[in-house]
């Protein structure tokens, strides 16, 4: 079966970019390397039906983000802002803990999304329903350009299988393209390092998350935030739901890729651990559950130039598909926004420029007219 439209890739931009479509009335097949939709947005905790914690992504800015605040509001998720209140704790190379009582506000503020930012995604792919066909744990391994489509070459449990479309979106990060997908005519040298010169956000990152049954750290006058010198981790904060209940707290984790394989995910958790208890007390020792997502063992997100964590924030932009492949190939995901590169704004940024494209409207009026009433 052909496809008038093929998305590749149901993270947050390839699922915002097939409602988008579907909404426009097209027919469209999504692809998704992993078991699970999301991409790098990734929400877990002790029950499915409850509170979780972000192991992707976790904040969004509404002074900043207005599609992300939109489509929150449409999608009838609850937000709230990052609990900041109380004393921020500064934890030496030496493993002394600093208190600095003083009041730390974020500005804009930062806020989440009540059961963590998979309400999102998981409220895209129930809006589209049966509009939109998905395929998980089905890898593109290549792209072959023929006269009146593309053919996409695919992998999944079954083996290796074609299928046909008339257009494509490639919602997938730069780097893994560049690394992972043959395109047939190759595409210029210089596309594919532009691309491998691109890198993946937050690919070479991990994080921990622990719950406990209650916010004892608040209960003490400690907001949640920690700066550590020492690590594993070298960023804490409260992750609690909105009221404060269900309790929890996550971290950065700024060791190597390298450091974490060798020392292995147990070890590395026993560490967080430890670092929790030496800031916030013997309290920390004994979590309800905890977790550690190491992004840069995910080859759909981190290819082999993204195993170090980054130092500063890119400069992201638009990528457009080279003569030959234009009008019938767009690229989305947050490192071709032109605006919001790297954030989940860049994510629907890019859905929306790439579907606007593909109808030939520019920008996608359906996503524009929505924007308008948010």
């Amino acid at each position: 079966m052909s496809y008038p439209v093929v998305v590749v890739g149901a993270g947050l931009s390839g699922l915002f970019a097939s409602q988008l479509l579907a909404s426009a009335g097209e027919s469209v097949l999504l692809i998704e390397a992993r078991d699970r939709i999301g991409g790098r947005i990734l929400s877990a905790g002790p029950m499915d039906d409850a509170h979780r914690v972000d192991l992707g992504p976790s904040w969004f800015w509404p002074a900043i983000n207005p599609r992300v605040s939109g489509l929150a509001a449409d999608l009838g998720l609850g937000v709230y802002p990052q609990h900041v209140q109380g004393a921020r704790a500064f934890e030496s190379s030496d493993g002394k803990v600093y208190r600095q009582p003083a009041g730390w506000a974020q500005s804009p503020p930062s806020y989440r999304i009540e059961g963590g930012m998979q309400g999102l995604t998981h409220g895209l792919r129930n809006r589209m329903a049966d509009r939109v066909d998905i395929k998980t744990g089905t890898q593109v391994v290549g792209l072959a350009l023929l006269p009146d489509a593309i053919e996409l070459q695919l992998t999944d449990a079954g083996g290796r299988w074609t299928q046909l479309a008339q257009k494509v979106v490639l919602a997938i990060p730069p780097r893994v393209i560049a690394q992972d997908v043959q395109m047939t005519p190759n595409w210029p040298e210089r596309v594919l390092q532009q691309m491998r010169q691109t890198p993946t956000w937050m690919a070479g990152q991990a994080k921990f998350a622990a719950f406990y049954p209650t916010a004892f750290w608040r209960e003490a006058g400690w907001s949640g935030v920690a700066m550590s010198q020492r690590g594993p981790m070298v960023e804490i904060h409260d992750a609690s739901d909105a009221r404060g209940r269900t309790a929890a707290l996550f971290g950065f984790i700024g060791a190597s890729p390298a450091y974490r394989a060798g020392i292995g995910e147990r070890e590395l958790a026993r560490q967080a651990i430890a670092q929790l208890v030496r800031i916030f007390g013997e309290q920390a020792a004994t979590p309800l559950w905890h977790g550690v997502q190491d992004w840069a063992t995910e080859p759909e997100t981190a290819s082999a130039l993204d195993q170090q964590p980054l130092l500063d924030h890119p400069r992201y932009g638009s990528t457009i598909a080279p003569t030959g492949w234009a009008h019938r190939l767009w690229l989305a995901g947050t490192e071709h926004a032109q605006d919001f590169g790297g954030y989940l704004e860049g994510a629907l940024e890019s859905a929306e420029d790439a579907v606007g494209g593909l109808l030939g409207q520019g920008r996608s009026p359906a996503s524009t007219a929505t924007r308008a009433r948010w």
